[in-house]
């Protein structure tokens, strides 16, 4: 919501400069970063929107950037406890800390990464793809900064998280106990930006830097002065905007200030960029959703009570938009249909048939990393997980394991394969779907469901080869040496 990430993208943009090679190299190590310190989800999020729009202004096939995207986004989430809901799932189930499960999964993911490279650059390489020269987006990044000091304040915020997650590992401290006071900070501090907005509109206090992406709505036909035009004029606001930029895909724009403050201070403080971002298009399909509905005598306090609540706190509105709400019936209707089979005995069953790869820790890693890959592209990754991790707490199953180095092989295998398992497919993850769908808004229809499938086929067997191979060694070292 601060901009933080976009303003990432463009600085990475502008440091490339038209150096194809360098701007490929360089996002692929902002995506693999974000995602290792966040999550997969808010990079196919943030990512999938600015690099469609990266290879439409450079006019270079978004191909190879689009699938170093996704791939770097799936990989990368293994390395920490919080980069995927799977991860979660397992390590909650026996009781794995923060800092245990880092030291376990940082060596396969870096290795993983390093050997995503090495297959991109291989697989993409020649000029079609990946051309020496481009044009990069003109664009100041500091542009795209909507919350600076949010971004300061955010950024800090999560380094401390980090920090105290690692140290509270050894006392054996629940991780949402750790991450809960940290989002309830961040919670305080929207309040407070939010509040600080209206009270700077009310007494009509020059703000240094103004909110200006809060407000979705489609900009108004009297507010357009034509297509064909370089600018848009918003209340005697004139922005640049790229000619080839048309301007129903603009960056929505803020409601006009009053008069009094739209000063040239304030103009100058703020560059706007045609970049629309996912947080904007559910804002706006939420809001003209609500108020397409018929309201009646009795739904119509709820109306106004939302309308007060998201002209109040803006902010606060539009990550609760953003938060993936879906989540939570989908995880719980998972877990009621795993229950289900349970109860049926079917559980039971499929724990009879994975302990074939209970001989030792190399069949227990390759087993399960390819089998829960497989299962991902037809249960998608998290009820997957949820149902392997059943599995493999089944008696059917646990008596068929005769040491520890073999069951810790299940466990790293089962996490490797929840998070490579989205590579394979669109389908294989919600953040495949999501990805999806951004790319169809954005008219790229370059990575199809099949064109997506054939190109993973030849990346991901090199990546979850090499992957069990450190998880071997790893298990080596630690249980057989």
């Amino acid at each position: 919501m601060t901009g933080v990430f976009q303003f990432s993208a463009f600085w990475v943009s502008r440091k490339a400069g038209n150096r194809g090679m360098l701007a490929f190299t360089l996002f692929f190590i902002l995506t693999s970063v974000m995602s290792g310190l966040t999550s997969n989800d808010v990079v196919i999020l943030t990512g999938t929107v600015f690099l469609s729009y990266f290879t439409k202004v450079s006019d270079i096939r978004p191909t190879a950037f689009l699938m170093s995207e996704f791939t770097t986004a799936n990989i990368a989430s293994m390395a920490l406890y919080i980069g995927n809901p799977t991860n979660v799932v397992v390590a909650e189930a026996y009781n794995i800390s923060f800092i245990t499960y880092s030291a376990w999964m940082l060596l396969p993911t870096v290795v993983c990464i390093l050997i995503s490279y090495v297959v991109l650059r291989i697989l993409f390489r020649g000029d079609y793809y990946l051309p020496r020269h481009i044009q990069p987006p003109d664009a100041d990044p500091k542009s795209v900064l909507i919350d600076p000091h949010g971004a300061i304040f955010g950024l800090a915020l999560l380094a401390c998280c980090l920090v105290t997650l690692v140290g509270t590992s050894f006392a054996s401290v629940p991780v949402w106990m750790v991450t809960l006071p940290f989002a309830f900070i961040m919670f305080l501090r929207d309040i407070r930006h939010d509040l600080g907005i209206s009270f700077s509109r009310m007494f009509n206090i020059k703000r240094r830097y103004p909110r200006p992406v809060l407000n979705t709505a489609k900009y108004d036909d009297s507010l357009v002065a034509s297509s064909a035009k370089d600018t848009i004029q918003l209340d005697m606001i004139s922005v640049p905007v790229p000619s080839s930029v048309h301007t129903d895909t603009i960056l929505s724009l803020p409601p006009p200030l009053p008069a009094e403050t739209s000063t040239t201070t304030s103009l100058r403080s703020r560059s706007l960029i045609p970049l629309e971002t996912p947080v904007m298009q559910s804002t706006s399909f939420a809001s003209s959703t609500i108020r397409s509905k018929k309201r009646t005598k009795y739904t119509e306090p709820i109306f106004k009570a939302y309308h007060w609540f998201s002209a109040k706190f803006p902010t606060l509105n539009a990550v609760f938009l953003r938060m993936p709400w879906s989540i939570l019936p989908f995880s719980l209707g998972m877990f009621v249909l795993i229950e289900a089979l349970s109860e049926l005995g079917w559980i039971g069953i499929f724990a009879t048939a994975m302990s074939v790869f209970a001989k030792n820790y190399v069949t227990a890693v390759f087993g399960m990393v390819f089998v829960s890959i497989i299962a991902c592209q037809l249960l998608n990754n998290l009820p997957m997980t949820i149902l392997f991790t059943q599995i493999i707490q089944h008696p059917n199953f646990t008596q068929h394991v005769h040491s520890d180095s073999t069951m810790q092989g299940f466990l790293l295998g089962l996490i490797v394969g929840s998070n490579l398992g989205a590579c394979l497919t669109l389908v294989g993850s919600l953040a495949g779907i999501m990805f999806d769908h951004i790319l169809k808004t954005k008219g790229i229809y370059e990575l199809g469901y099949f064109q997506f499938l054939k190109w993973n086929l030849i990346i991901l067997p090199v990546i979850a080869t090499g992957a069990c191979a450190v998880v071997i060694a790893e298990i080596w070292f630690i249980y057989e040496r």
